[in-house]
């Protein structure tokens, strides 16, 4: 087995086991992919040695078992879209399922905005919603969500309250480090990154060995970590 299959074969399920945890032929899961009621794969890897991710394209993964994988916390949504079709047409169930992602995706950003980090396009300073950038951000969520984005760099994807997490504290790290050049940092800056870095390696995916050289996570965690240094300069009124 190659790195990236042992990173697969612990973090995610092929199609054949999504399909019998499921309960369910893989052809009626495609079925739902396709009308935009489920997500699509995290990766796929095919019989030419390459995997394919939404966030990273084409990249080369020699002697990987070729295949298609899903977080299992996927078998969840599965179950809600299939109630979703059950109770109505697959159109009414895509409009019903992205109204329920994008209110509740919503209603965490709320909270997010008032505890760890203002989101200034998306509320006032009074907490209301402003419509457009709010819409902007639930829209582009519900799209990374179905194609497979969150699958990869989430570490409960299927969680509208955990994406909005994840989305939010590499927003805020980004912009505080400035995307990871700002590390030399007074000692109570130095602590809070710290504190913020490990919030958000929690959240985040560890991402495979194959794409991890250009992941978030190599950028705003490990590398961030390792060059923060404490300023112990004193400062004096001039």
């Amino acid at each position: 087995m190659t790195e990236l299959d042992n990173y697969l074969s612990q973090h995610y399920l092929d199609e054949t086991q999504l399909a019998a945890a499921a309960a369910m032929a893989m052809q009626e899961i495609d079925a739902l992919i396709q009308a935009g009621l489920v997500p699509a794969p995290a990766y796929v890897v095919d019989d030419s040695g390459k995997v394919f991710s939404f966030a990273f394209g084409a990249m080369a993964a020699p002697g990987s078992r070729a295949g298609r994988y899903f977080p299992p916390s996927q078998l969840a949504w599965i179950a809600i879209a299939r109630d979703a079709v059950a109770a109505s047409t697959a159109h009414a169930a895509h409009e019903r399922l992205q109204a329920q992602f994008t209110s509740r995706y919503a209603a965490a950003l709320a909270t997010l905005n008032l505890t760890t980090w203002r989101l200034r396009d998306s509320f006032d300073d009074s907490g209301a919603p402003i419509a457009e950038g709010l819409r902007a951000r639930t829209d582009s969520a519900w799209t990374y969500f179905l194609n497979g984005t969150f699958s990869l760099c989430v570490a409960h994807p299927m969680s509208e309250a955990h994406i909005a997490w994840k989305e939010v504290l590499q927003e805020k790290l980004a912009q505080q480090s400035e995307n990871g050049s700002k590390t030399l940092l007074s000692q109570q800056q130095a602590q809070e990154m710290h504190a913020l870095i490990d919030a958000y390696a929690t959240a985040a995916m560890p991402f495979s060995p194959v794409e991890y050289a250009l992941s978030s996570r190599k950028r705003l965690v490990e590398d961030l970590r390792a060059s923060i240094r404490v300023d112990h300069r004193e400062w004096t009124p001039a």
